[in-house]
């Protein structure tokens, strides 16, 4: 179960140079639950958790999640609307996103703690949407191994072309599916 492979898997991460995660999701219900976990694993260890997520999922999440946390840990996690986090000037332009990592990530610093982010990246129908993705992950990847910080960047398993999946697993380091975590190995 990821429930005991998450806590366990960044755990691991903290030690080393952070992780770019690849996560290919095929059901709503269990990727609910492993964005909980998350959440719950940044939490426990007094990470600043920005989570980047779907208007329509993130009520059912905070829901769940205001169960099982009190509201001072409930303060620890930001949310933002991915569409409005990853189209913000009009356009999906990797620079202006990375940028606002930055920021993030300073503020995350300046009050000593870690940060983990987690990003539902969605489009619609955009011809050449697919190599600005691939423009803003290689950016990232750049950025999440100088910071040394845990992203995952979740994608909807239908909506991802084959030859994007194998785009982007050879830009991450590991792949997270709805019930598995493995380590992606590199291809020279």
């Amino acid at each position: 179960m990821l429930e005991i492979k998450i806590p366990e898997f960044t755990a691991k991460l903290r030690h080393n140079d952070g992780a770019h995660i690849f996560y290919l999701s095929e059901e709503k219900e269990a990727y609910i639950k492993n964005a909980l976990v998350f959440i719950l694993d940044g939490i426990r260890n007094e990470d600043y958790v920005l989570m980047i997520e779907n208007p329509r999922l993130t009520p059912l999440i905070c829901q769940q999640l205001e169960q099982l946390v009190t509201e001072e840990e409930l303060k620890t996690v930001r949310f933002a609307n991915n569409f409005e986090f990853y189209w913000r000037q009009g356009d999906f332009l990797p620079e202006s996103i990375i940028q606002y990592f930055k920021n993030t990530l300073k503020a995350a610093s300046l009050e000593g703690r870690s940060f983990r982010t987690w990003g539902h990246i969605e489009w619609g129908n955009q011809g050449d949407f697919e190599e600005k993705i691939l423009t803003y992950d290689n950016n990232a990847n750049k950025f999440v191994t100088e910071n040394k910080f845990i992203a995952v960047c979740a994608y909807d398993s239908p909506r991802v072309s084959e030859q994007l999946q194998t785009q982007l697993r050879a830009r991450h380091n590991y792949l997270m599916e709805d019930d598995r975590i493995n380590v992606i190995p590199v291809s020279w």
